[in-house]
């Protein structure tokens, strides 16, 4: 056998050792960047953070733009809908005051079954008459004439009617000062207590009655209705209450001053008294 040649064997570990050193070489220098190199990496890092963080920025602001739209809109509906519950309140409390008002009115209409009475509505008021004329929803062909009482809803004497057309008629009230009649009237349950009910006092919002004469004993709160002797109004018409009693200069007669009807500002529905009930010879 021959012997083993040392030179080569020599030369092979050093060809071993040259690689190893080469290897190590080169993975050095892929972890271990130029100069250049790692500037131009740092930037583009600096540049696309910077840029992450704008468009990270712009994504919150555009959700916070659309949450405040969003909010926007739910506190117009929100709005919309308390508007809409608030106008259905106001419906149903003047539906509710519409329906008092009709009860009230039928009420008022079982008491007076002595009359033939016509129900009306009130179509207008101007504010500059207030206290003088209304204008009511029926007319001639309704049956309405003219010098009918008319009564508020609770039953008081308010006015007359004094014009009429077709459909509607025009009513002067009883607090107007030019009311063109004298109302003739007695306190209900005293004899001998006729007088006149024949103007109002703006100031103490009391109609007033005189000619009533003195040795009657009136009293605070006493009824005051229609005689039924002036020939336009039909007897036991309720005009108002005695409020207070004054005696007249000439010391021979009584002032009495009446609290009447006391929704004046809101007579929405009347009664316009026709005449008295036709009734049977057999009742």
């Amino acid at each position: 056998m021959k012997g083993v040649n040392h030179l080569k064997v020599f030369g092979i570990i050093v060809l071993i050792f040259m690689t190893l050193i080469t290897v190590g070489y080169t993975m050095h220098q892929e972890t271990k960047n130029s100069v250049p190199e790692r500037l131009i990496k740092d930037g583009m890092t600096v540049v696309q953070t910077g840029y992450t963080g704008i468009v990270e920025g712009f994504k919150r602001f555009v959700t916070n733009i659309n949450d405040l739209f969003h909010t926007y809109e739910e506190n117009k509906l929100l709005k919309q809908q308390m508007y809409n519950y608030e106008a259905l309140e106001v419906y149903t409390h003047q539906l509710e005051e519409q329906l008092a008002s009709l009860e009230e009115l039928q009420s008022t209409g079982i008491s007076l079954t002595s009359y033939e009475t016509i129900n009306a509505t009130t179509v207008m008021r101007n504010v500059d008459q207030w206290h003088d004329f209304i204008f009511i929803n029926k007319g001639s062909k309704q049956g309405i004439k003219e010098n009918m009482a008319v009564l508020s809803k609770e039953g008081f004497l308010i006015g007359k009617v004094i014009s009429t057309n077709d459909l509607s008629a025009k009513v002067k009230l009883i607090k107007n000062q030019d009311f063109g009649s004298k109302v003739s009237a007695i306190i209900d349950g005293k004899e001998g207590s006729i007088g006149t009910v024949e103007g109002y006092d703006y100031t103490t919002d009391e109609l007033v009655m005189t000619q009533v004469s003195k040795e009657v004993a009136v009293e605070e709160g006493d009824a005051v209705i229609t005689s039924g002797l002036g020939g336009v109004y039909p007897r036991s018409l309720l005009i108002g209450y005695v409020h207070r009693i004054e005696v007249s200069k000439d010391g021979l007669t009584q002032t009495l001053y009446l609290k009447g009807e006391k929704n004046y500002d809101n007579m929405d529905y009347v009664i316009v008294v026709a005449r008295e009930a036709v009734t049977s010879n057999n009742e």
